[in-house]
């Protein structure tokens, strides 16, 4: 049988690769029993596919990024060989996090981003990069973040140590914080990176309020499951560190 599209060996590649996960989906199609809920799940996969489809199609650098959601998947790779293929994937994973914390949409997300050969063209994505990338994100724990593999820490680390340049130059560890409770790094999602684009001061904190008074809002809500209230409590103390940025005018 013919078929043009069938997968090339040479598209298996060494990439980076990002397995995420959207925290909560399961229970919320579990709890579909009218058209007002069936309309708040299909709006959130809207806007991710949406999100997914709008950093598909652009040319520039992130010309070979792919992404793919997936049910509650989100899979984000880009080859190696690209010399933007981290700073690119973690300011994208970055914008999702925050895009979906900071709006109505109320969701969190876990992941973990590695590095492997995988296969990720036409929404068909397998390979070792994107099963280890699967098994660690169900490893890390309950907090919601994304984790970045110690290899790609190392390997971020010695591109610092051996640049020669004399211009600053923006790298991922402006964009990673580490975890004080097992050490691993995670994208810092809550840093306010969109003010180097344009956004103002006022949006970013009326954002950072939105995200305050969910967090309130879950701790209560979750006060009795021990199970869930840990993710809001390790959000909390992560939204606390994260105060800083904002200077001492924030009332957030």
């Amino acid at each position: 049988m013919q078929n043009y599209n069938f997968p090339k060996y040479e598209e298996y590649s060494d990439c980076m690769v990002a397995f995420i996960d959207i925290l909560g989906f399961d229970s919320r199609v579990r709890n579909i029993n009218s058209r007002e809920d069936f309309f708040e799940v299909g709006k959130l996969l809207f806007a991710i596919k949406e999100m997914e489809r709008s950093y598909n199609e652009k040319q520039n650098l992130l010309k070979n990024l792919t992404i793919t959601a997936i049910s509650d998947s989100i899979i984000v790779t880009m080859p190696y060989h690209d010399p933007n293929c981290a700073m690119a994937i973690i300011l994208v994973i970055q914008k999702f996090q925050h895009t979906l914390i900071a709006s109505s949409f109320e969701t969190l997300l876990r992941g973990y981003l590695t590095r492997g050969h995988v296969y990720h063209k036409d929404n068909i994505i397998f390979g070792r990069g994107y099963s280890e990338a699967y098994r660690k994100e169900k490893e890390i724990g309950h907090a919601p973040r994304i984790v970045i593999d110690p290899i790609i820490i190392e390997d971020g680390r010695t591109k610092v140590l051996n640049y020669k340049g004399e211009e600053k130059v923006d790298h991922i560890f402006n964009y990673l914080i580490k975890d004080t409770c097992d050490g691993y790094h995670f994208i810092d999602y809550l840093k306010p990176v969109e003010r180097q684009i344009g956004i103002s001061r006022e949006q970013l904190i009326a954002e950072r309020n939105v995200i305050k008074i969910f967090i309130e809002n879950r701790l209560k809500l979750y006060s009795d499951d021990e199970k869930i209230i840990r993710k809001y409590k390790w959000l909390k103390n992560y939204f606390s560190l994260t105060e800083h940025y904002y200077g001492k005018s924030n009332n957030a």
